[in-house]
């Protein structure tokens, strides 16, 4: 599903940052872990297809991000990859439901009303379809966020700091909700955090 081989990235008057080789096979459950401000947000923005590396080689289920001009790349992350960010950015005018067929709509997908408020089941979160997101919670439009992320059936689900925020009661809750989501639609998991205590949660582990 993932394999970087070489990969570099830098800012404008920056030094560049040098990314260990590494490979994630399909369905697997992986963290990239560091402190705040080693790069790990922008590995998952790279992953993510949401701004091209500088050198190296980024391999996502096949395709070589490095290659792809930003048109094509956008669509493929459309249709391949889910993106749960650090601030939820939903649309405020739209109701949650209306989110997630806004995602399958930019996705190319056929919107499907059926499809949402499964989704929204699935999280516990079925009688907010109709809700503006200013009449939700922190934690309801965190779990929107999820809901958008794999409305669309992704084949690779990252989330960047998903519990930073979080005590350990919710850190755990968050965790395996995105672990059964990405089990459920099939979909690699790539977690990026500073958050220790999710460490031993992840076998497959890159320390930044």
């Amino acid at each position: 599903m993932l394999q970087i081989k070489g990969l570099k990235h830098s800012y404008d008057g920056n030094p560049p940052i040098d990314y260990p080789d590494w490979d994630v096979k399909k369905g697997n459950h992986a963290i990239i872990i560091g402190n705040s401000g080693c790069g790990k947000t922008t590995l998952l923005h790279l992953i993510g297809g949401l701004m091209p590396p500088k050198e190296g080689t980024l391999v996502v289920a096949g395709e070589n991000l490095a290659e792809k001009p930003k048109s094509k790349l956008d669509r493929f992350r459309g249709e391949n990859i889910g993106i749960i960010f650090q601030k939820p950015h939903l649309v405020k005018a739209l109701s949650v439901k209306e989110n997630l067929m806004l995602s399958q709509y930019l996705g190319q997908k056929k919107t499907d009303s059926k499809r949402a408020e499964e989704v929204l089941d699935s999280l516990g979160i079925a009688d907010l379809a109709s809700r503006k997101i200013h009449q939700i919670s922190q934690g309801q439009a965190q779990r929107v966020s999820i809901a958008r992320a794999v409305i669309n059936s992704p084949a690779l689900l990252l989330a960047d700091e998903p519990t930073a925020s979080l005590d350990d009661e919710n850190c755990q809750k968050v965790i395996d909700l995105l672990k059964s989501q990405a089990e459920e639609t099939g979909a690699t998991l790539i977690v990026a955090t500073h958050d220790h205590r999710v460490k031993s949660e992840f076998k497959n582990q890159l320390t930044l």
